[in-house]
């Protein structure tokens, strides 16, 4: 199997210095990426591993680890591998940020409609008082995976706060429709921390497991992903 692993968050830049990202450590990806090369290292020919700046991955001979920068960076070298490979699966565990910056001004300028001179160049002044940064919304990177590479297997995530059960299942089963998905794993923040991080990988027929931990998880996916590649 070659198979694509996103982990990690996304990193927006707001100037050359900085960025709006997220809490993302990447360690539900790398707890993935760990899984399919101990349980199933027979079947792996290659993991290509997308990872934030920040996010570790797992170091191995069989591992291309792809450092992604914001949602941009993150479209274009995902395109890339799908294009130029043929990948069995794509676990798209990647938190992609919902929006990037569009235009940095300041509160008077929006009010006066004059742009100002004081935000211009590669780092922003300190010395503004009133800075305001307009966002808007990122593409959408899980529904642009099957459309480029349709016999690929697809694994969605979805993260809810704390909303009821079946809300999350449904939301998570909308998603799949939505992108063609073959799983979703879906998981409440407030059943995350302490240790624990309670996953509901949920299939096309509506079946849902159970797991409780974020290697549960890992072994998991890996275990339906390994089947379902090859039962094809």
């Amino acid at each position: 199997m070659k198979i694509v692993i996103t982990a990690g968050g996304t990193s927006e830049p707001i100037d050359d210095v900085r960025k709006i990202t997220n809490t993302s450590t990447g360690s539900l990806g790398l707890a993935i990426g760990r899984a399919f090369l101990d349980g199933y290292r027979q079947d792996i020919e290659k993991i290509y591993y997308l990872h934030g700046e920040k996010a570790l991955w797992p170091e191995d001979e069989l591992v291309e680890p792809v450092t992604i920068g914001g949602t941009i960076d993150l479209l274009e070298k995902l395109g890339d591998v799908l294009r130029n490979d043929d990948i069995d699966a794509v676990i798209h565990a990647m938190a992609v940020s919902d929006y990037m910056v569009d235009e940095v001004t300041t509160v008077e300028a929006i009010r006066t409609g004059v742009k100002s001179d004081k935000i211009q160049g590669h780092k922003i002044s300190s010395s503004i008082d009133d800075l305001a940064i307009i966002l808007k919304r990122t593409p959408k990177v899980i529904s642009t995976i099957k459309p480029a590479s349709p016999d690929t297997l697809l694994v969605g995530f979805k993260l809810l706060s704390s909303v009821p059960h079946e809300e999350l299942i449904e939301v998570a089963t909308n998603l799949m429709k939505k992108n063609d998905c073959d799983f979703v794993l879906a998981n409440d923040l407030s059943e995350i921390g302490n240790g624990k991080h309670r996953g509901y990988l949920v299939h096309r027929d509506g079946s849902v497991d159970t797991m409780e931990t974020k290697d549960e998880i890992g072994r998991m996916i890996a275990k339906r992903v390994t089947e379902q590649v090859k039962n094809r």
